[in-house]
């Protein structure tokens, strides 16, 4: 019986989970224009897609898609980081990953699709 209910428990965790990960921002984390972000006090980090960032190049970002991340976040400068993402799903996976590896978030901006983001979902 105990098993049965630890075989149905485990999918729904894993489940919330997911969904914790993606759609729960970490509030430390603020929204900033990318015009007003110093970047010699901070690295720009943008990790969207390379599809989508070489249409929309941010000058002086290190460009960093998600899905490289395990293989390239030893390159990323050891500052504070302004986070750069095309969507909050991108932007709330980037930050905890960052967070697992030691580094320090600062703040965030949204690039969409041939346009800034300026309100916060």
């Amino acid at each position: 019986m105990i098993a049965s209910v630890m075989l149905i428990g485990l999918p729904v965790f894993m489940a919330v989970y997911s969904a914790y990960k993606r759609y729960i921002p970490i509030a430390s984390v603020k929204q900033a224009k990318l015009n007003e972000i110093d970047s010699n006090s901070y690295a720009l980090l943008d990790v969207r897609a390379y599809n989508v960032s070489y249409k929309e190049l941010v000058s002086d970002a290190f460009n960093l898609p998600i899905s490289y991340f395990t293989r390239g976040y030893k390159e990323i400068p050891k500052k504070p980081i302004h986070l750069i993402a095309e969507n909050q799903v991108e932007k709330n996976i980037a930050t905890r990953l960052l967070h697992q590896k030691g580094f320090q978030v600062a703040s965030y901006s949204l690039i969409g699709k041939n346009k800034m983001q300026t309100a916060c979902c």
